[in-house]
């Protein structure tokens, strides 16, 4: 319970900046999906510019945190990702060989990230990222 405390008490302290950097994250990876959905380019152009992107973006916000001393903002990263790949899901044709590509490798860097997490998630935590996964 107390080691519990300690760690929500980390998380406000430090998760100001982490929580602005996932709120922009989120805009910048819907303006992909707008451009994705607007795009006037053939399908599977549109689609593979969108998973490089998604990947670029991706890449960018993983760089910012150190996953050996605290994982916890690389896996909020990886749900934004997920979320935001949901959304563009129906924009996105199966013709392009990176759409399954990406959400696999999205899924597996997940997994890894909680096979390797030093401190067990909340049960809310858990909850959010097994609803997400559904």
């Amino acid at each position: 319970m107390a080691d519990e405390e300690a760690e929500q008490e980390r998380l406000s302290r430090g998760g100001g900046g982490c929580a602005a950097e996932l709120q922009r994250l989120g805009e910048r990876l819907q303006e992909l999906e707008r451009q994705l959905r607007e795009s006037r380019v053939p399908a599977v152009e549109a689609a593979a510019e969108y998973c490089q992107q998604l990947c670029q973006t991706l890449l960018e916000y993983a760089e910012k945190w150190k996953t050996s001393e605290d994982p916890l903002p690389l896996l909020e990263v990886y749900t934004v990702a997920i979320q935001s790949y949901v959304k563009a899901r129906p924009y996105l044709t199966s013709e392009c060989e990176n759409v399954a590509l990406v959400l696999e490798r999205l899924a597996l860097s997940c997994v890894e990230l909680l096979l390797c997490l030093p401190v067990e998630l909340s049960d809310k935590q858990w909850e959010q990222f097994q609803t997400l996964v559904q």
